[in-house]
């Protein structure tokens, strides 16, 4: 049976071209697209879905507060958010009603294919400070502020390559797939602060 996915955004370009990338897929469909949180509210209650993937920022309502009713209304399903604001308290919020995976909007259609075709959530355990060197909780606390590398490497008079490096270890030791994801936990698990925008 192919992934049944339910896409919640309120761009129409962004949203139609989203459902043409899935029904591409031979594992994957869409089977509905709301683009408000009344919307996805109504067919969600009537539509069977196995997966969900909700933009945060919706006209008419709070995403992550969609999130949590949507795994309240199915419980096993995927729910993988776009967020294009990772500092938003909204992404940290989602995560904790149930999102399996927070994914930056501007990100690439395999990297969403692969969240969509994880079977199970992956295990994260809190992180601690305790397993990231001195320079990389400092890199994690810049890419938190809304840093990109090139920021981060300018602020500390680092190398672009260095800071990159630093990047890569961080997301092992945290086991994210992106920065964005590694900021996420990290304000999970109050080793960084993510200030609403």
């Amino acid at each position: 049976m192919p992934t049944s996915v339910l896409v919640v955004d309120d761009h129409q370009t962004f949203a139609d071209l989203m459902r043409l990338g899935l029904d591409a897929q031979r594992d994957i469909q869409c089977v509905a697209v709301a683009h408000s949180v009344a919307a996805a509210r109504r067919i969600a209650a009537t539509v069977e879905f196995s997966a969900a993937i909700v933009d945060l920022g919706l006209p008419d309502g709070d995403g992550a507060q969609l999130v949590a009713e949507l795994r309240r209304m199915a419980p096993d399903a995927r729910i993988i958010v776009l967020t294009a604001h990772p500092r938003s308290d909204l992404a940290r919020r989602a995560m904790a009603g149930g999102a399996d995976r927070i994914l930056p909007k501007h990100g690439r259609l395999d990297e969403l294919l692969i969240a969509l075709r994880e079977r199970k959530p992956r295990p994260a355990p809190p992180p601690s400070d305790s397993v990231l060197s001195p320079r990389e909780q400092e890199i994690l606390r810049l890419l938190s502020q809304g840093m990109d590398v090139r920021g981060v490497a300018s602020h500390l008079t680092l190398s672009v390559y260095t800071v990159r490096d630093h990047v890569k270890s961080i997301l092992a030791k945290l086991g994210a797939r992106t920065q964005l994801e590694a900021v996420v936990m990290a304000a999970r698990a109050g080793m960084v602060l993510m200030e609403p925008q």
